[in-house]
Parts: C-alpha cells; structure tokens; sequence
C-alpha cells in the first residue's frame, strides 16, 4: 500500500529508494513515512506485517519501535522540566530511589537523558528481553530482571562502575528505566497514562501506546513481531514489562512517528523551543566517524552531520522488531521507519539514504559506511606481483577487508580498514600488533588497479566474486 501527495520533493524517486531498499531487508515487513513541514510526502507498507496468515504491511501498521522510543520519554521528562517540577540538575536520588550511594556528584535527570552519568552497559534491556523473545529455547544466562525491586538493586549494585571525570557518552538504556519511575513520581500517575496525556495526544499520535497487548489484536493494523529462524521468520513476543516501557516500549505507525519527528522540526511541541533547541544539542560525543565528524547525543536524540545540515534521529531495535524517527534540523524533513523483524541493514542507515534520496543529495557524502564500501569494491581481485612469484587476494569480509598473500615462504591473511571516507584515498591501514602503523595502497585508475605491499607492487589480475550489497 503506497500513498503520495504533491511535494517540492520528487515522491516518485522516493518510493523507487524505498521499494529498493526496504523490499529487500532481513524483515517480513517494513513501513516508512516522509513527512515536509505538516505535509505528508510519501508512506507505504511493503512486505507482510503477518505471516500466518498473510497480511500486509501498511503505513498505518502498528511496530514496536524500540529505542526510537527514547525521544518520546525524553519529551515526558522534558514537559515536566517545562511546568517547573522538575529540573535537569536535579540529582535522580531526591525523587525516585536509585544512585543514592553512585560515587562522584549526584547523577541528575540530564545527565541519564544525554547518557553522560559515566555508567556503562549493564544489559538490562537484554535481560528483559529475552525471556520475551526465545523463552524456553534460551541457554540459561543466570540472570533475569523482574519488577521494581529487582532493577533497583541491579543498578545500584553496578553503580561501583561508574566511570569519573570523563564527557564519554556511554549508552546506558537503564538510565531510560529509570526516567521512566521518575516521570511517575513527579507526576504523580504511571508512566504510560502521564505520556499519553502529555505527548501523545497533543500531537495527535492516537493509536501509538505501550500496550503490547494490541499486537495481539486480530482487528488492530499491528505487527507480529518476528525472529530469524533456521527455516525462516518465525513469530515471537515483545515483554509486557514495565522495565521496558521507558526505554524501547512503544508500539506507534510511521504515520504518527513521522508527525513527531516533523513537530519536533518544526518546534511545535508541548515545551518551548529553548528547551527544545537544548534537547538537539548534543551533550556528549557518541561515536567518532571515520571523517572526522561526530554523532553526538543530547536528550533522547542523536545527531551527526547530513551535508550542510543536520540530521536529528534514533533507532532502535528489540531482536524482533526495528524502527527509526529522525529530521532534518535546517530542511525540516522528517522520516519514519518501523520493521516486524531485526533488519540485516541499520534502520538510521536507510533512512539516511531516503533523506538523501527526497533531498538530491549524494548518499556516499552522508554515508561513511557506504563510501568505505564503494572503494573496498573497488579494490576486491587477484593480484600477480613481479616474477609470478607472489599473488594476493583482495576480498570484503564481514567487517574487514580482507588481504591473502601468497609467497614461496607460505601464505598470510591480513585484515585492512580503510584509511578515510575520502572517495580517491585508497589507502588502508593493517589490523596488526607489532606495534607499527602499516598500511597498504591501491593505485586506481581507468587503466586498472595496482596494490603496493611493503615493498612490492601487485597488479590486478582478475575478480573476485562479491555479493555484498551496495
């Protein structure tokens, strides 16, 4: 099921990306949602959100969208911020009972939106999924996370591990656990019930909701979540758990994700816009790109650079489910995606390419990952050097490039990551522990490539095959 409206946005090039993209993931369905100021742009469903039996994916398909959820729980926090009952530099222990005795200053309310208290992973969102998702099939992992009691002393007891004097972002989904039982305590009713009031309903997000149950509703657009099998998607649970609620728990449409992204765009929210400028800047540096940008975190979003502008999101991902929300901070485009299963690319990457899809930009100039890929493709074949004496074999890897060298003094396998995002350096660096930083370089041209090992050079010979995607 497609629909389109009339755009400044070519909505036929976007539904091309998008049946190219999205109807050739790891998920029995997907649904993607582009929204220009209020404007719908382009939604459709592809795929099937059942499988036994078939019904298909539509944009109004209800996902269990994961850690998109976060940007919905910072705006409920961020609206109590906004009424004067709460502040971000308040410590977490004066309202709800957890890191009373963390070391170093108190951790406040700011510090768990933007994942800057210095507490690591604890896996507590694994713990609570997977008894959810494999039940009886899972190795016993001796751990498990049931109810308030138990995720307080969890937390508490890892508290030791706080890392001091450090703006590392460390991703920390209890954190989003914990901002949920303080949203109820400053609010004074439960989680769910105050963001529904709060956010949901006044930017007309009607049928999103953190009842899992309605996934089970025959008469509801709504998924079944799904896990990969040995004989294919085979149907699985989401947790009816309140420890998952905060962090990853809502079930909402691209339709409507999409309109919260497009409201958060255009500041048209229930906090003022100094709070919500405050909320896209990022806190912490999330993670270090390749170019040297950075994806930065700031209350409950992430951002990274999209070309001259910025793009605002978060994905998430349950195991059996996936969704992404993000915009664009200048351009004001907003997209939305949702999955039934895990899919095998990063929901952040494909909106990323749809974005530069609806806005003519050119995906490797916003896609580290994808420039890396176009040159490694590049450079895959056989190589002969000088003498036929020595060959190499140049191959894509799961994660590396991988470099086969071939002498009359044996055979040796060496790992390659590229050297930059830049489209003509070809050169790459040698995953090794000899202490030294070694690289090797490819000379490209229209008249072949040739490879420089140490000191002898190789010339490309013939292909190799490769089937990874583009």
């Amino acid at each position: 099921m497609v629909e389109t409206t009339a755009a400044d946005l070519d909505a036929e090039a976007l539904e091309a990306t998008a049946r190219d993209l999205l109807g050739d993931v790891d998920s029995p369905g997907a649904s993607v949602a582009v929204v220009d100021g209020r404007e719908r742009v382009f939604a459709a469903g592809f795929g099937n959100r059942q499988l036994d039996p078939e019904q298909p994916a539509t944009p109004e398909t209800l996902y269990g969208i994961g850690s998109s959820t976060k940007p919905v729980t910072a705006t409920a926090v961020l609206t109590l911020v906004e009424s004067g009952d709460l502040s971000l530099d308040d410590a977490v222990a004066s309202h709800v009972p957890f890191f009373a005795d963390a070391p170093g200053d108190p951790i406040t309310v700011r510090e768990l939106l933007s994942h800057t208290s210095g507490l690591p992973a604890d896996d507590s969102a694994t713990l609570t999924l997977l008894d959810a998702i494999v039940g009886d099939e899972a190795e016993d992992i001796g751990a498990s996370l049931s109810g308030w009691d138990e995720i307080r002393e969890y937390v508490d007891d890892g508290a030791d591990r706080r890392l001091l004097d450090t703006e590392r972002c460390l991703y920390y989904n209890s954190g989003y656990v914990v901002l949920s039982r303080l949203v109820e305590a400053v609010a004074d009713e439960p989680f769910a019930d105050y963001v529904r009031r709060a956010v949901l309903e006044p930017l007309g997000m009607d049928r999103s909701t953190f009842d899992v149950g309605v996934l089970a509703d025959e008469d509801a657009d709504a998924m079944t979540p799904h896990r990969a099998g040995e004989d294919g998607p085979k149907p699985a649970t989401l947790p009816d758990d309140p420890l998952f609620v905060g962090p990853g728990g809502l079930q909402a449409p691209v339709t409507e994700t999409a309109a919260f992204a497009s409201a958060w765009a255009e500041r048209d929210l229930p906090i003022g816009a100094d709070l919500a400028e405050a909320a896209t800047t990022p806190v912490g540096t999330f993670r270090e790109l390749l170019d040297g940008s950075e994806v930065g975190y700031g209350y409950g979003w992430m951002t990274r650079p999209f070309g001259d502008d910025t793009l605002v999101g978060h994905g998430g991902g349950t195991g059996v489910s996936a969704g992404y929300v993000g915009f664009l901070a200048d351009r004001g485009l907003a997209v939305a995606l949702g999955f039934n299963g895990q899919p095998d690319t990063s929901p952040e990457r494909l909106a990323t390419e749809l974005l530069a899809t609806a806005t003519g930009t050119d995906p490797l100039a916003v896609l580290p990952k994808r420039a890396i890929e176009r040159k490694e493709r590049r450079v895959t074949g056989e190589y002969e050097a000088y003498g036929d004496l020595q060959t190499v074999t140049v191959t894509r890897g799961d994660r590396f490039l991988e470099l086969e060298h071939a002498s009359p003094m044996g055979t040796e396998t060496e790992y390659l990551v590229a050297a930059s995002t830049a489209p003509d350096d070809h050169t790459f660096r040698v995953a090794e522990r000899g202490g030294t930083r070694s690289t090797v370089e490819f000379f490209v041209d229209d008249d072949g490539v040739e490879l420089l090992v140490d000191r002898a050079l190789f010339e490309r010979v013939g292909d190799v095959d490769d089937d990874g995607d583009e």
